[in-house]
């Protein structure tokens, strides 16, 4: 058995990995950047491993390991960009530290719900632009997984005006962390393992993670007594399999295109799942006496005035910003023309 990464210790101090890909089966060591007991992302990373052992008649066998395990989580996706790591199971916004592009590519403030996403992505040219940028990183992405709306984050106290957040440390990702930013919180970054220890050693004071079944799962209930919605920050999050692109090119056309059509049918099924799986999520915090919120209007009409300022700093200094938020503004724009005619609500 070849395993691509199996000597990782090695291969960060000594440079590329450079496996020998001889006949048998092939192994892909796949980095993730998520606690990999968490609802869904377990399921998926499951149901990709055994579908692709399953269609190659195990020629190719993925295999799963937790945040930290083979590298730290914040340094994952450089890993894969220069070899030293075979994949990740990461989103894009994990990659921002080149281009705040890629922050777009994983969710984008006050945008489209999951049918409008998936549409601008594989029909509307998003993932030829995702891949154009992922490749000059010598990486080779393929969406695996694609989230409804997230909870907008967890308070110890509640949110009534934008002067709350003045100061207020709070971790919080991607674009949705440089609104809040903007508006005066003290943004911070941190990997899903360390929200709960550092909101109960006050390092921090609020959080926001992703789904009510993944809250749960994670105790953010434990931290904090607020719980507010809708997650205008992350409306849709898109989730995806890395593969540096010296490991994708030494698998088979036919291979290729099994991991391809595994992740198109994890997405699948994580659709549906994702959706019917928070309102039992969400009764359970309730019961636990955690109090659900809704942003007042004033408040979102706030947030989405300083996303407005933000997707103009962010055009003004990166090319590849302005490139792909338009290409997804065009998109919007002539979808909500359908829209408004063809849906009732």
């Amino acid at each position: 058995m070849i395993r691509l990464s199996a000597i990782v210790g090695l291969a960060l101090t000594a440079g590329l990995a450079a496996p020998a890909w001889a006949g048998g089966t092939t192994a892909i060591d796949v980095a993730s950047t998520f606690p990999l007991s968490l609802p869904l992302f377990s399921q998926a990373a499951e149901s990709l491993t055994r579908q692709v052992e399953s269609l190659t008649d195990g020629e190719v066998r993925l295999a799963f390991h937790e945040p930290g395990e083979l590298a730290p989580a914040t340094e994952t996706l450089d890993l894969v960009s220069s070899g030293k790591l075979a994949a990740a199971w990461a989103t894009a916004g994990q990659f921002a530290r080149h281009d705040s592009a890629f922050e777009l590519l994983s969710s984008i403030p006050f945008g489209p719900d999951t049918v409008e996403y998936m549409a601008w992505l594989f029909d509307g040219g998003g993932l030829a632009l995702s891949r154009g940028m992922f490749g000059a990183y010598g990486i080779h992405n393929i969406p695996c997984m694609v989230f409804p709306p997230e909870g907008a984050g967890w308070f110890s106290n509640e949110i009534r005006s934008v002067d709350d957040l003045r100061g207020l440390r709070i971790r919080y990702f991607g674009l949705g962390g440089r609104v809040l930013a903007k508006l005066g919180a003290d943004v911070v970054q941190m990997p899903a393992g360390e929200i709960v220890g550092a909101m109960r050693r006050g390092e921090i004071a609020a959080a926001e993670y992703s789904l009510p079944s993944m809250d749960l799962v994670l105790g953010l209930q434990d931290v904090a007594k607020y719980y507010y919605f809708p997650g205008w920050h992350q409306q849709s999050t898109l989730y995806e399999l890395y593969v540096n692109q010296a490991v994708w090119g030494k698998l088979t056309p036919k291979q290729q295109e099994t991991i391809e059509a595994a992740c198109a049918v994890v997405m699948r099924d994580g659709i549906g799942r994702a959706q019917t799986m928070q309102t039992e999520a969400l009764q359970e915090l309730k019961a636990r006496g955690i109090k659900l919120r809704r942003w007042s209007p004033d408040l979102l009409m706030t947030f989405e005035a300083a996303w407005a300022a933000v997707a103009d700093e962010q055009m003004a200094t990166s090319p590849k910003f302005r490139e792909v938020y338009e290409s997804y503004d065009r998109f919007h724009k002539n979808y909500e023309f359908w829209k408004r005619f063809s849906y009732l609500r």
